[in-house]
């Protein structure tokens, strides 16, 4: 992970006005670079820790001028002038992204100042007060950026603003504890009990994750777990009993968003030219939602789907 000017952060974007991360009306901004490789993963634009290129071809009129400033040369016909990208060296400049009349290209990753990003959170103030909202960290993982985090968190606690941070938690303790002094509610991701099955998962293993959950408990910081489900990876019974008794020892834990499995983000695999690895999985149905919801909230904690 290359280290990061705390004055700059990299983000995808500001989802505004979101009602699924936190309490109220919130912007939610998503920051780049995530340590988790989660072949669930709806969003893989997040993922790498520098800009990304997406690309749709069904955009693309095959009118070339997108080859004739690409500079890096990672741009070419195939013999069907279709436009091919060449990941290896395109380096997601944006000379593609500016002159492309249909819109066919789209750079995931921007550089903002912590003044411009506070500014543009603070644009929607009136929001977040009346409603009982606020300003959301997401991810990707957040605490990657976690100098950048902490400053435009003090800025809007300045103004009173309720501030959240969505983390997988597979950070060092140090990142947590540059933040959580200017956070009021932590959005914490458990996606697998298991240790090995984590690491088969997501590609790492869960100690550490764990191990911060504990801490953030033990700190009396609000929290919500969010429990990704996903049908036949990690939704047995007793996984999803183990992920409860993990969780029932953290006291400081006021509610559990139930995340079930979709494909939303499916198509973006492509656009980025890589390969989705549960092509073929389908979406929950209501009823098995429902069968999962009521076995974890007999466990005594709230429970809402879909966070």
């Amino acid at each position: 992970m290359p280290l990061y000017n705390p004055d700059i952060g990299l983000i995808s974007r500001i989802q505004k006005y979101s009602t699924n991360d936190g309490p109220g009306i919130r912007n939610t901004v998503f920051f780049k670079g995530c340590p988790l490789r989660c072949q669930w993963c709806s969003n893989p634009e997040l993922i790498r820790a520098k800009p990304d290129l997406l690309f749709t071809p069904s955009k693309c009129i095959s009118c070339g001028l997108c080859i004739d400033v690409c500079t890096h040369g990672a741009l070419s016909f195939d013999e069907g002038d279709t436009i091919i990208v060449d990941r290896e060296e395109c380096a997601a400049c944006g000379e593609c992204v500016d002159v492309c009349p249909e819109g066919a290209f789209e750079l995931v990753g921007v550089e903002i100042s912590v003044g411009d990003l506070t500014a543009e959170l603070l644009k929607d103030e009136v929001f977040y007060q009346t409603s009982g909202g606020g300003v959301t960290f997401s991810g990707g993982e957040p605490l990657y950026q976690a100098g950048f985090v902490r400053q435009v968190a003090e800025g809007l606690k300045k103004a009173g603003i309720h501030t959240a941070l969505d983390t997988a938690g597979d950070v060092s303790w140090c990142r947590f504890e540059e933040v959580l002094d200017v956070i009021d509610l932590v959005l914490y991701d458990i996606k697998v009990a298991d240790r090995d099955l984590h690491q088969q998962l997501t590609g790492r293993d869960n100690d550490l994750i764990l191990a911060n959950a504990k801490m953030v408990s033990m700190k009396g910081i609000p929290m919500h777990i969010r429990m990704v489900i996903v049908p036949g990876i990690n939704d047995s019974m007793d996984e999803l009993s183990a992920r409860m008794m993990l969780i029932s020892e953290l006291e400081s834990v006021k509610q559990i968003d139930l995340l079930p499995y979709h494909r939303y983000g499916v198509g973006k695999y492509a656009q980025l030219g890589l390969d989705y690895q549960l092509e073929d999985l389908a979406e929950y149905s209501e009823e098995k939602i429902e069968t999962i919801r009521s076995h974890i909230a007999s466990y005594g904690i709230p429970v809402i789907v879909g966070g």
